[in-house]
């Protein structure tokens, strides 16, 4: 590893991150903000903020402040670490935040933009939560977390990933396709089967065996477009409830759930 006050000139720039073989999504607004300060000399040189560069020539950290040197056209000194180990990538804490859809793009997995959500969705689930602002964050994976649970079975992700974009084509956009796929992730834990036709018929509307599925899907329907959203929590509740009727062969009506009265149900 080695550190050194470099001054990086707009051709230097250009030349490490063409040799960069992969970062996340460059930001525009991050790029503009770095472009805008060092145009008007009011960028800050000796704040010991590192430019990161792997032994394999990725930019670990830097990509924003090395793009906005190129479209200012403007030398600026920069610190930078070189021979730093590829696999600090996943962790490193930046100014511009590194989420896990940025390390799952970065590793070259598709649907990058959902499976996080849908991994994250699942976990919650199975540990009664609903990821709900305020409620059950520490249940969250880190970026790597959800990176190594991905490895051990990818094709299982890939295959969620894909039926839960058709499913929320199918049910109008009515849910989200992570949410959709961590319900389908975590029906799957409990039975494979079921979990297939329930989720098919609460989104496809087609070959409905009991008429809670209609009940659910026509307040998942109604509250799209009403102004009084449901909670997370209440959302889940009628799912799971749908859910459990459905495997008990139910032929009920019904579907009521009031968080300050009923106790949160669990599936079976």
């Amino acid at each position: 590893m080695n550190v050194q006050k470099q001054l990086i000139t707009p051709a230097k720039a250009a030349e490490l991150l063409q040799a960069n073989i992969k970062n996340r999504r460059a930001k525009s607004p991050v790029i503009l903000k770095y472009v805008k300060e060092m145009s008007e000399g009011r960028w800050k040189e000796d704040t010991f903020e590192l430019i990161k560069i792997s032994k394999t020539g990725v930019i670990l950290d830097g990509q924003h402040r090395l793009m906005a040197v190129v479209k200012a056209n403007i030398p600026i000194y920069f610190h930078i670490v070189y021979g730093l180990e590829d696999s600090i990538f996943d962790v490193l804490d930046t100014g511009s935040v590194r989420n896990a859809t940025d390390v799952f793009k970065i590793n070259g997995i598709p649907y990058d933009n959902t499976l996080p959500a849908i991994i994250n969705f699942y976990f919650s689930l199975s540990a009664g939560g609903t990821l709900s602002r305020g409620t059950h964050v520490n249940l969250r994976k880190s970026s790597a977390e959800l990176l190594v649970i991905y490895d051990k079975s990818p094709n299982y992700w890939q295959d969620i990933a894909v039926r839960s974009n058709s499913l929320y084509a199918s049910f109008a956009k009515i849910l989200p396709p992570s949410f959709i796929g961590g319900l389908i992730a975590f029906f799957d834990s409990i039975n494979a089967i079921d979990s297939e036709e329930f989720m098919c018929q609460l989104c496809t509307g087609r070959g409905v065996e009991y008429e809670i599925i209609h009940t659910l899907r026509n307040k998942l329907i109604n509250e799209k477009v009403s102004v009084h959203k449901l909670n997370p929590q209440t959302k889940i509740a009628y799912i799971i409830k749908a859910w459990n009727s459905f495997r008990m062969k139910q032929s009920i009506k019904i579907l009521k759930y009031t968080p300050s009265v009923d106790k949160f149900p669990i599936a079976i």
